[in-house]
């Protein structure tokens, strides 16, 4: 987990210009806007979930740390290791959620996205990387989600 030198907990966001971001505070004192409200996506079992999240827009986060222009998927990479590798087209109406989901520890974000079937949508996320993958790669040569195991 990225810290800053007070080691509070944050997440790092990958760029030209690295963020790191604190997830110890109330989502108000961020500086971002804060998004509420559902986000529903489809859970690895086929089942659709939707649950009341509160956060920050993904692409505002990349926007803030300077995303490169080539930039073609991001991979948010958990506390404990896990890896997801999403392509930018399938993080529009996505959120950096904090703790307010099943699932996710208090105080550590979720990503959610609508476009994102439910084992991406990583919990406990501790950092996200701008990735340029060509045509042809195979995205999940960058992933390791637990459902590899």
């Amino acid at each position: 987990m990225a810290q800053t030198s007070e080691e509070r907990p944050t997440v790092r966001i990958d760029g030209a210009d690295p963020l790191l971001v604190p997830w110890d505070v109330a989502p108000a004192q961020l500086p971002f806007e804060v998004i509420r409200g559902p986000v529903a996506f489809e859970c690895a079992s086929g089942d659709r979930i939707e649950r009341k999240y509160t956060g920050v827009a993904v692409f505002d986060l990349l926007e803030a740390a300077a995303m490169p222009g080539d930039t073609t998927h991001v991979q948010f990479e958990s506390a404990n290791g896990d890896l997801a590798c999403i392509p930018l087209v399938d993080l529009n109406s996505a959120v950096l959620a904090l703790g307010d989901g099943p699932g996710t520890d208090p105080e550590r974000p979720r990503f959610v996205s609508p476009r994102v079937l439910g084992p991406r949508t990583v919990k406990n996320v501790c950092r996200l990387r701008p990735r340029t993958l060509a045509a042809d790669a195979d995205r999940e040569a960058y992933e390791r989600l637990p459902l590899d195991e």
